[in-house]
């Protein structure tokens, strides 16, 4: 029998991951802190996994002083309608990021682009 596992990656380590505008956003960062796997199979969107379903989410948001997000909205969800935006929204809050970015600047106040993807994996019992 196969047991269904929600499962997702943010893939939120390298600059060529972070879709960051020129100017005040951040094209790199060196993150503290993400979601687990289990963090994002709790928040994944019941009616995906009874669907089968995966879905991609890039989430913007600004940089709190300690290195926290928020003001996160979503910037793309895909597919629309399974609720992929509002479980990467949830997982705002396990980011954190260092006060500096590798080059050296500061992080606070300014904007970083998340890109999360959702993927269902089956294993077996």
């Amino acid at each position: 029998m196969l047991q269904w596992i929600a499962l997702a990656t943010a893939a939120v380590s390298s600059a060529a991951a972070i879709n960051a505008a020129p100017g005040p956003d951040l094209l790199s960062v060196n993150w503290v802190a993400t979601p687990s796997g289990q963090d994002i199979a709790n928040v994944y969107p019941p009616s995906a996994v009874q669907a089968g379903k995966g879905g991609a989410v890039l989430l913007e948001c600004k940089v709190a002083q300690a290195g926290s997000l928020e003001a996160c909205r979503v910037q793309i969800e895909d597919p629309v309608g399974l609720e992929f935006g509002l479980a990467a929204l949830e997982l705002a809050p396990l980011f954190k990021m260092a006060d500096k970015a590798p080059d050296g600047s500061l992080v606070a106040g300014r904007t970083v682009r998340i890109p999360i993807m959702f993927s269902i994996v089956t294993t077996g019992d």
